[in-house]
């Protein structure tokens, strides 16, 4: 009888919740057909590849698109929405939300109320560990002045800076993290997990004044909802010269993120974290490090005080493993030549200027690294604002390939390497001002590159991509933490196959006001199946008192997407909300749910974690109405 009395119980709560889900599906339609929001799309669904094209690449822009609303300072490609889609947010004068559904962008600003505030740069990361990246936003004064000078010294004081805090199902509430009267003259930010306690800190950068560095630890949120930060850690300039830009990485191998930080007309900055200190095979953990950094610059040979006779002209600075030895690698990006550093093992850089001929002369800003071709070495993309960008294919054995620079000229501000079309081949969204000396001609402002080369459509070459996930839940500010941020900023991954082992780390700072996507790709060239791939986690492990590091062994085949999620020991194959594992997410999910939620052990671990869209680490109803949700917004 009480089996009887449960099953109509069970029953009832299906219908109601189908019956909830029609109600929402009919809204949503209503919605989203008879609004009166711009249904532009970027790039048009109609829109062809522009004649003009590189070989390599070709460059789009819809039929009907205004220059000018295309224009940015900088941009981020992160899957927001968790619907394996890389949406973008870009922004200048205004911000622009884009949602990419199976590689169609349409921009989706004010119908899902999203900060369209103006800016100059963007880093994203899940700050609060809910499970959906963040958008930490810095901030664009208006102004009619031609000086940004004046602009800054004149209006700053209206104009906070703002974090987007991401609530799933594009629901972001805008907060301010920082009054600009603070610091005024912000020229580029990124996240960082400098004390390793499991949540996201902010790193600045400052244009002017004497303090040009900046350490704001998490602490937590207000009852506004806005963080609490602490300014732990301030680096006063040498000399006269200003900070542009940063690029953080973990240079030294040893389980912490360090910070470089290229400078106008001076020497650079190469600031090491002291939260986890070398010492033979062994890391030490420093409960307290005070200072949190030291400048290493001189001493590893990376400062470039002799670019120009007042020292660097450093705009912009990428990190990238470009020969394969789990030693990352600097491309510094200057007003004068650009630099290919060698890390020789950590203990100091090689400039490699003279053997790689990979300078430009148009005034690059941001770079980027990426395997544009699938071969299993990375490339890299210097972004330019006089003349075209310069694109560098790496051969493997010192060599590169320059003959495919794009083709387009924009006044590119950086370069963001992204699959946008989930082809397994590398796409480049760069922002951009308007093309120098275009007025008379066409206006490229911000440009969507797909890859459409002879390798992307003929070649062998594989691929993989791997999406990473922390398993910390809430900020605990417990010292070094058995569990990562959300995000996971701050892996470490290597790829293992027979004749070289390929090596990706998670940033959120790089460039010039731009990141990467936090989602790594692998070009694994020939080979279609991994050997094994290893993870170093920014956590401890518990048995050791040493970085977290997890092997997940193979044969693991190429072309594929993964997620890797901390506590489970093996590669997912499947997304968030598809509870019944058949590659789709729709209502049978929900009754999936459903049944989970009654019973538990239908489920195993890995539909236990698709089946958690709070990424809470638990299953309620909370879940099952944020799955009904997703499905119908989609």
């Amino acid at each position: 009888m009480m089996g009887f009395s449960f099953k109509k119980i069970r029953l009832f709560f299906l219908f109601c919740t189908l019956s909830i889900a029609f109600l929402l599906a009919y809204e949503v339609y209503f919605l989203v057909t008879n609004s009166n929001r711009d249904d532009s799309n970027f790039p048009g669904q109609d829109s062809e590849p522009q004649e003009n094209t590189s070989g390599l690449f070709s460059g789009y822009i819809g039929p009907d698109s205004d220059y000018q609303k295309m224009k940015a300072k900088g941009a981020v490609m992160i899957d927001f929405d968790r619907d394996n889609d890389l949406d973008l947010y870009y922004g200048y004068v205004k911000s622009y939300f884009f949602e990419n559904q199976d590689g169609l962008f349409s921009e989706m600003t004010d119908f899902y109320n999203i900060d369209d505030s103006g800016s100059t740069g963007l880093v994203a990361g899940d700050m609060d560990n809910n499970g959906f990246p963040d958008i930490l936003k810095w901030r664009f004064t208006p102004s009619t002045s031609t000086s940004l000078e004046d602009t800054y010294d004149t209006q700053f004081d209206n104009s906070p800076h703002f974090i987007l805090m991401n609530k799933g199902n594009h629901e972001f509430d805008t907060k301010e993290y920082l009054p600009s009267h603070l610091i005024p003259f912000i020229h580029s930010q990124g996240f960082i997990d400098a004390d390793l306690d499991g949540d996201l800190d902010i790193v600045i950068i400052e244009d002017k004044f004497f303090n040009q560095f900046h350490l704001f630890i998490n602490e937590g949120f207000n009852n506004s909802g806005e963080p609490i930060l602490r300014n732990a850690f301030i680096q006063s300039r040498l000399d006269t010269s200003s900070s542009r830009t940063l690029a953080i990485i973990d240079y030294d191998n040893d389980g912490d993120q360090d910070v470089y930080i290229p400078r106008k007309f001076g020497i650079n900055w190469m600031l090491e974290n002291q939260t986890l200190t070398q010492v033979g095979n062994e890391v030490i953990y420093n409960s307290n490090p005070n200072p949190f950094f030291i400048e290493v610059a001189i001493d590893k040979g990376i400062d470039d005080f002799n670019a120009s006779p007042t020292g660097s002209t450093g705009y912009g600075a990428a990190w990238g493993d470009f020969d394969n030895d789990n030693h990352f690698d600097l491309y510094l990006s200057n007003w004068g030549d650009n630099i290919l550093f060698k890390n020789n093992q950590g203990s100091s850089f090689i400039n490699l200027s003279s053997e790689a001929p990979l300078e430009s002369d148009s005034l690059s800003n941001g770079s980027a690294w990426g395997d544009f071709n699938n071969d299993g070495y990375l490339d890299i993309w210097a972004a330019n604002i006089k003349n075209e960008d310069d694109l560098f294919l790496n051969s493997g054995d010192g060599q590169w390939d320059a003959s495919y620079t794009p083709f387009f000229q924009s006044a590119t501000q950086d370069v963001i390497p992204a699959d946008y079309n989930n082809d397994g081949w590398l796409d480049v969204f760069a922002p951009g001002l308007q093309m120098i000396g275009g007025n008379n001609g066409p206006k490229y402002t911000s440009l969507l590159y797909e890859n459409i080369s002879p390798d992307s459509l003929t070649s062998t070459n594989h691929w993989l991509k791997l999406d990473l996930e922390g398993s910390i839940v809430g900020l605990p500010n417990n010292g070094w933490s058995t569990k990562s941020n959300r995000s996971a900023v701050g892996a470490r991954v290597i790829a293992h196959l027979p004749d070289k082992n390929i090596s990706r780390e998670i940033i959120a700072g790089k460039g010039h006001g731009s990141m990467d996507p936090l989602q790594l790709h692998f070009g694994l060239g020939e080979y279609s199946v991994v050997d094994s791939i290893t993870v170093k986690w920014p956590s401890m492990d518990i048995n050791n008192y040493q970085p977290k590091v997890i092997v997940y062994e193979g044969p693991i085949q190429s072309n594929q997407r993964y997620t890797i999620f901390e506590d489970i020991d093996y590669l997912l194959t499947y997304s968030k909300g598809d509870t019944n594992n058949d590659s789709v997410v729709n209502i049978l999910d929900v009754l999936s749910s459903i049944n989970y939620f009654f019973d538990e052990s239908l489920f195993d671990q890995e539909q236990l974690w698709c089946s958690d869209m709070n990424s809470d680490n638990s299953l309620d109803i909370t879940d099952i109405v944020f799955l009904v949700n997703f499905i119908f917004v989609h």
